[in-house]
C-alpha cells in the first residue's frame, strides 16, 4: 500500500539553524516519538526501535533512517526503512526551507507499507500517519524554537 503526505510549518528560527538540526541525526533521534534504544550509526544514519500502535495492531518496529542528498541550508532527503511484526515500511521524505526567521519548512513523504499494517486500510493508516507527523513536527518546532530563543 502506498501513502503520500505533504505539508508545511513555520519555525521561529534562522534557516541555517533549522537545516543544521534537521540534518543532525542526534537531533532527529531526540524528536522521534515512541523511539527506544536509539543508536547513532554514523553522522548520517540512526537505528531505533519504535513502539507503534495503529488501531488494534501494536508492534515494535526496527527503524533505520538516513539523511541523503543534502543541499546545505535549503533541502535534504530523509530515507527510512522499518520492519517488525509482519510489516515492512519504506519511507522517502524531502524537505525544503524558505525564508528566514521564521523559516518555512515544506515537506513531503511517500511511504510503501506491506504486511499486517497494510491490511488495516488506507484511511486508518493515513489518520495514524497524519497524527504522527504532527507529533514529529511539534517536537522539532519546540526544540528548535527553544534553542533559538
Amino acid at each position: 500500500m502506498r501513502l503520500h503526505l505533504d505539508g508545511s510549518t513555520s519555525i521561529d528560527a534562522e534557516k541555517e539553524t533549522v537545516f543544521n538540526k534537521l540534518t543532525d541525526v542526534k537531533f532527529i533521534a531526540g524528536t522521534l516519538p515512541d523511539a527506544e534504544d536509539v543508536n547513532i550509526v554514523d553522522p548520517t544514519t540512526l537505528e531505533a526501535k519504535l513502539k507503534v500502535r495503529v488501531a488494534v495492531v501494536t508492534s515494535t518496529l526496527k527503524l533505520r533512517m538516513s539523511i541523503a542528498d543534502t543541499e546545505p541550508t535549503s533541502r535534504a532527503k530523509l530515507l527510512a526503512e522499518a520492519s517488525g511484526s509482519g510489516s515492512h515500511l519504506t519511507i522517502s521524505s524531502t524537505f525544503e526551507l524558505t525564508g528566514s526567521r521564521p523559516t518555512t519548512l515544506n515537506w513531503s513523504a511517500d511511504a510503501e507499507i506491506t504486511g499486517v499494517m497494510a491490511g488495516l486500510g488506507s484511511s486508518i493508516l493515513k489518520g495514524f500517519a497524519t497524527k504522527k507527523v504532527g507529533e514529529i513536527f511539534a517536537g522539532i518546532t519546540k526544540a528548535l524554537e527553544a534553542e533559538a530563543a
